[in-house]
């Protein structure tokens, strides 16, 4: 049992992860479905934030009150820009993109988030990278297989497998806005950097304000504030956007912001904290998968080989970047144990000398005090 419950312990964070992109799956489908449908971009954010404050809020301020950091206004200056940089910017940003592209390729281009972070963090030496073991070969060419994998999905539709194949439904959700491609496209991408300097940026921050719910609230609080601030200037002429449709709507504000902002940006504030930024990032693949596959059983696309391709190629390179994760772990963890055993040694030596010192000098202080 003992055994059991150190694995449960040991895998809890790549067990948040999958749960977490499989709530962006989801966002995918009903975000979707609701900007089709005329939901604006910028007050959805908004409303998203607002939602995921209400829920993370109360608990932050229960579990972590003995816990938290005084909030210094540098501190809280970092977290503003860091609501700047990872809400308000990359999810107006990404949505809009969605919104021209569709849900898949939305997907597919998130998956460039592991390369980007990776880039980033290595540069800003917060991850480590011996390209010459074989670890560090392990998440380079892992991270390549990711992108290539997604991309698969993406660009190759390959045959239909006729054993799924399903029928084409009426409402068709999926169709690219012509012209407006490029610009989704464009979107998409900047969305992809903001979001990856989002994570990198959170690990000096995390170590200044170690207590992740608080942080995650403030990060929603400011977001939502920054974002209603945003869709106040830019649908200024159109207040009607901000009245709720009772259909789709309160679903995808509810489901956004419950699972896709307050659980979501806790998991990954946690991860980034245990586990570095590249960790985070590289489970992202993973929604691709189960959009592809969602929009199969949800809008009956029919499934094509470059899906599966795609998704062979994604489980092979996060389990090679996984591993060389693993092997990192491992060194680190070595390394601290033998300068533990050092310093003890040290320390016991030191008592020692002490010791000796003290036995050689007592003789010499008693006969000086008799005579």
């Amino acid at each position: 049992m003992a055994i059991s419950m150190q694995k449960m312990e040991k895998f809890k964070p790549h067990i948040a992860q999958v749960a977490v992109q499989v709530a962006y799956a989801g966002m995918n489908i009903i975000t979707r479905v609701a900007l089709v449908d005329g939901m604006n971009n910028f007050v959805f954010v908004t409303y998203r934030q607002i939602v995921a404050t209400l829920v993370i809020a109360p608990l932050a301020y229960v579990l972590e009150r003995e816990q938290r950091p005084p909030l210094t206004r540098s501190i809280f200056l970092q977290i503003f820009l860091l609501a700047l940089c990872g809400i308000t910017v990359n999810q107006n940003l990404y949505f809009a993109g969605l919104y021209y592209t569709n849900s898949t390729f939305a997907s597919a281009t998130t998956n460039l988030i592991p390369v980007v972070t990776f880039v980033m963090a290595t540069v800003l030496r917060y991850e480590k990278v011996e390209i010459r073991k074989m670890r560090g070969k392990a998440k380079v060419v892992g991270t390549t297989i990711c992108v290539g994998g997604a991309m698969v999905i993406t660009l190759y539709k390959g045959p239909v497998i006729k054993l799924l194949t399903a029928y084409n439904s009426t409402a068709n959700y999926n169709n690219i806005l012509g012209s407006k491609r490029v610009l989704g496209c464009i979107l998409l991408f900047a969305s992809v950097f903001t979001w990856s300097s989002w994570i990198t940026f959170q690990v000096p921050v995390a170590k200044k304000y170690p207590a992740e719910l608080s942080l995650t609230a403030l990060m929603c609080m400011l977001g939502a504030v920054q974002s209603g601030v945003l869709a106040f200037i830019c649908e200024y002429k159109t207040p009607s956007v901000w009245s709720i449709s009772w259909n789709i709507e309160p679903l995808s504000y509810v489901y956004t912001g419950v699972l896709c902002s307050a659980f979501a940006f806790f998991v990954q504030t946690w991860c980034v904290h245990t586990k570095g930024p590249v960790f985070a990032a590289i489970f992202n693949p993973l929604s691709t998968i189960l959009v592809a596959l969602l929009e199969c059983l949800v809008f009956h696309d029919n499934l094509h080989a470059g899906s599966v391709v795609g998704a062979v190629l994604i489980v092979g390179g996060l389990y090679s970047v996984l591993w060389g994760k693993a092997k990192d772990n491992e060194i680190d963890q070595r390394g601290e144990s033998e300068a533990e055993y050092s310093n003890n040694i040290n320390i016991v030596g030191d008592v020692d000398d002490q010791q000796t010192a003290v036995d050689i000098k007592r003789p010499l202080l008693q006969t000086g005090s008799h005579d």
